[in-house]
């Protein structure tokens, strides 16, 4: 685990989101945006309205973490334009660099791992209490990335993640290394949420994954995908599922 604290400004509760990279990593704003809301902070649609924003990066190939830098760059800006006093990294990027990114990048006030940005109330509380953090821990071996969602698609339609990691060691692919090991979540939890998400006027279910057809190899011994589908397929309310990352 990585982790420091310096003294920093105050700031105040309205908080700002920019979700870069993939749509596993969109589901993950998602969760922070329902965490950061139920700890009672504003949510707020322009960085320049905000006093903190969270960059959710992608750190997968060189452009997207060139673009991942450029846009901590541009948004720090801000502290010197606008209202920002905070700036916070988490994803890819985040669990990839660490406590480097917090040092080479100064204008970062908080860095947060891909499994530890469910910690995202706490961080910003911390800020308003003047700490500089850097919270990258090594993943877990089962999915605890979870929490309530602020949806972010458009009416109708939302993403489901069923698993996080990925097994496979493919010599191009950084995945496993920044995401770790295929951790599936359980059915009953899936079919639970997708119950949810009907109740929120969700038709279609966009499955994804880092590796969605070896869903459940690491829970039930064997790839269950087929018979997850079964059991979503059983939500009322859900008319159509698609399965993306095969």
């Amino acid at each position: 685990m990585q982790g420091e604290c310096a003294t920093g400004h105050h700031t105040g509760k309205k908080v700002g989101f920019i979700s870069l990279g993939c749509a596993k990593n969109r589901v993950d704003t998602e969760i922070m945006l329902g965490l950061v809301q139920r700890a009672g902070y504003s949510i707020v649609n322009r960085a320049e309205e905000a006093d903190v924003v969270v960059i959710n990066t992608c750190g997968f190939i060189a452009p997207a973490k060139e673009e991942a830098i450029d846009t901590i760059l541009e948004t720090a800006m801000l502290k010197e334009t606008g209202q920002l006093k905070h700036l916070v990294a988490t994803g890819c990027l985040a669990q990839r660099y660490g406590r480097e990114l917090l040092e080479e990048i100064p204008e970062l006030d908080a860095v947060v791992g891909v499994s530890d940005f469910t910690r995202i109330a706490a961080v910003l509380d911390g800020l308003r209490a003047g700490h500089r953090c850097c919270w990258v821990r090594e993943l877990p071996p089962v999915f605890r990335e979870k929490g309530p969602r602020v949806l972010t698609t458009p009416p109708g339609w939302a993403y489901l993640k069923i698993a996080e990691g990925c097994d496979n060691r493919c010599s191009y692919c950084a995945i496993p290394a920044i995401r770790g090991g295929l951790r599936s979540r359980p059915v009953g939890e899936l079919v639970a949420e997708a119950e949810w998400l009907a109740t929120q006027g969700v038709r279609e279910l966009v499955l994804v994954a880092q590796d969605t057809t070896m869903y459940g190899q690491d829970l039930y011994g064997r790839p269950s995908l087929p018979g997850l589908l079964q059991e979503l397929a059983r939500v009322e309310g859900i008319e159509w599922i698609r399965v993306m990352y095969t």
